[in-house]
């Protein structure tokens, strides 16, 4: 499956697990929303703002786990010359346990090569 640039990165940085290489995909402002940030870093509002905040989300999950791999499934795309938005489906496999696997979908939003929002909807 031929992925958009940015979706490519994204899925790279969070399979990497490098807190630093998360934090450089998105821009000053930007927020990430997901039911994880509630869950693994206790934040009841469940939306992080700005790489430093994503960054220490992306800290926290990289000590809690010891692999993440994203199967994409299905992804729906508008790239533009400066920017884009994608809904990326996949199959969400931590520590190579398959048979835990989670359905997710991520909406990701993105500008001059920095995600502006992520918003993550597990199933």
């Amino acid at each position: 499956m031929d992925l958009p640039s940015m979706v490519a990165a994204w899925r790279a940085a969070w399979q990497s697990l490098d807190p630093d290489r998360v934090a450089a995909l998105y821009a000053s402002g930007a927020t990430h929303m997901s039911n994880a940030v509630v869950k693994r870093v206790n934040r009841p509002d469940g939306i992080l703002t700005g790489p430093a905040e994503i960054r220490a989300y992306a800290a926290a999950v990289a000590k809690q786990i010891g692999s993440f791999r994203a199967d994409i499934t299905n992804v729906i795309a508008n790239e533009e010359t400066d920017g884009g938005s994608a809904a990326v489906e996949y199959r969400r496999i931590i520590d190579g346990n398959e048979r835990e696997q989670m359905r997710v979908v991520e909406i990701l939003e993105w500008r001059d090569g920095k995600i502006t929002a992520c918003r993550v909807f597990h199933f």
